[in-house]
């Protein structure tokens, strides 16, 4: 049997100059003796690598849904009767068979299985020899990208580390091998990454993008001396700031700002809005008007805010129906939302009227901000925490930027609502209750149970594929 390379479609604009490294032939079944022979086809390679990270089973429904709904922070929203299915997620009524839990899955694992093409095959191919390290550096970055998201949704996983995969690639892995073996990937990275990068390549992995995965994974880990060491030489020797005005810093123009360490490039090319946009910010946009209105900030969230006195952040993560934007947009949106009794959206992807639309009505070109500053700092004050160091300067950094008071002594839960209140819709909350053990308490009245919902199940349907070789998880 012939093994063929399976390649997304790609199309970027060509007169955008930062995009040209994400150009990709049309979709295809090319037999691999035709394809990764030159350093152009390991490119292209590298190049459906990051075009995939716009999909919709990577930045839109299932991503949003098993990250953000089980969650005190985000709701369906939306219309009442669409897609009801999804409150499920809200409840914890979500079952094995659901379509979310298997595309979450398959989604991330295609991904790899786009990662290991390039690490299997291009070490073969006749090319200059830095670029070689360079983009199986990146392959391995983006391959413990996305064990990342599947470690902390179904726990240890089949770690899948060349083409093709054998049976052996069925079995699972513990906990501890899969968190292992992510950070051993960004270890193995991090020396042949570029420490810099050109504009024209924004959106490709660099040596402090690798770095500050490698410290979020040490905090899940709870490698607190590890991670209190990699956020401080992000910290101290990265290029890297807060950037002032955090109602800015969610518009389009700041993409790749100073803050940002890890964004998914979407971009608008006419003609071309499927290939080239992502469907995270429409997805949940204010309905009608810049989107579909998924995904909505809870009543709590606005308590929690409002308990901090944070207005400032409250602002521009939660627009209600009859605010005027400081872009001098008036919230249409729509008069009822389920499980609100007044209509409101996530404001950290609303994008202004004022940026033409060439590709539809909606705001689909904003990039998905992965990784920012201010998460850094935050995991450093929260490993300082844990090694007896400096826990206010990284906090109160974060808080100053919103205007709020310093804390002269702060604890551990004052980092973990820092936490909340910076990073509210950016898909963290629901991961961090988990990891810090507050699920069971703050999310009991949901639906949570403990000893059952700390993993999602192992989708059925890949069970059934396995012949059985795959092990449930828990109360499923």
């Amino acid at each position: 049997m012939k093994r063929y390379i399976f390649l997304p479609i790609i199309i970027l604009a060509l007169l955008v100059s930062c995009e040209d490294y994400l150009e990709f032939p049309p979709e295809g079944e090319i037999p691999q003796e035709q394809f990764f022979n030159s350093q152009d086809d390991a490119q292209q390679a590298v190049n459906a690598m990051y075009g995939y990270l716009r999909s919709w089973n990577i930045s839109a429904f299932s991503y949003l849904i098993l990250g953000s709904l089980p969650s005190d922070e985000i709701l369906k929203g939306s219309s009442p009767g669409d897609g009801s299915w999804a409150n499920d997620y809200d409840n914890f009524l979500h079952t094995k068979t659901q379509g979310q839990i298997k595309d979450f899955w398959t989604g991330r694992y295609e991904g790899i299985n786009l990662s290991n093409q390039v690490i299997t095959n291009i070490p073969d191919i006749e090319m200059d020899g830095g670029m070689k390290s360079r983009m199986i550096a990146e392959a391995t970055f983006m391959r413990a990208f996305h064990y990342y998201y599947l470690v902390r949704a179904y726990g240890g996983v089949p770690l899948i580390k060349e083409v093709p995969a054998g049976p052996e690639g069925l079995v699972r892995t513990t906990l501890e091998e899969t968190w292992d073996f992510i950070e051993s990937d960004l270890r193995s990275a991090i020396p042949e990454l570029p420490e810099t990068i050109p504009s024209s390549e924004f959106g490709r992995a660099t040596r402090w993008v690798a770095k500050g995965l490698l410290a979020k994974v040490l905090m899940y880990k709870e490698e607190w001396t590890d991670c209190k060491s990699v956020s401080d030489d992000i910290i101290n020797n990265g290029p890297f700031d807060l950037y002032p005005d955090f109602y800015q810093l969610f518009r389009p123009e700041q993409e790749f700002c100073e803050e940002s360490l890890f964004e998914i490039v979407a971009t608008q090319v006419p003609g071309e809005g499927g290939l080239s946009n992502s469907q995270f910010a429409e997805t949940q946009a204010v309905r009608g008007q810049f989107g579909w209105g998924w995904f909505v900030p809870t009543d709590e969230l606005a308590d929690a805010f409002d308990d901090a006195g944070d207005t400032v952040r409250k602002k521009v993560t939660i627009i209600y129906k009859g605010d005027v934007t400081d872009d001098g947009d008036l919230i249409e949106g729509v008069d009822v939302m389920e499980g609100v009794d007044l209509p409101r959206y996530n404001g950290k992807v609303y994008v202004p009227t004022r940026i033409d639309r060439v590709t539809g009505p909606y705001g689909c070109d904003q990039n998905v901000r992965i990784l920012r500053f201010a998460d850094i700092l935050l995991i450093n004050a929260e490993a300082a925490s844990h090694t007896g160091g400096d826990v206010a300067t990284p906090l109160n950094r974060v808080r100053i930027r919103a205007n709020l008071a310093p804390i002269g002594n702060p604890s551990l839960e004052d980092v973990w609502e820092e936490r909340r209140l910076e990073l509210a819709g950016e898909q963290d909350r629901y991961w961090d209750l988990l990891r810090t053990g507050q699920a069971a308490s703050v999310l009991a009245k949901y639906g949570f149970q403990s000893g059952k919902h700390e993993w999602y199940p192992i989708p059925q349907t890949e069970i059934d594929l396995s012949g059985g070789q795959l092990e449930q998880n828990p109360g499923w």
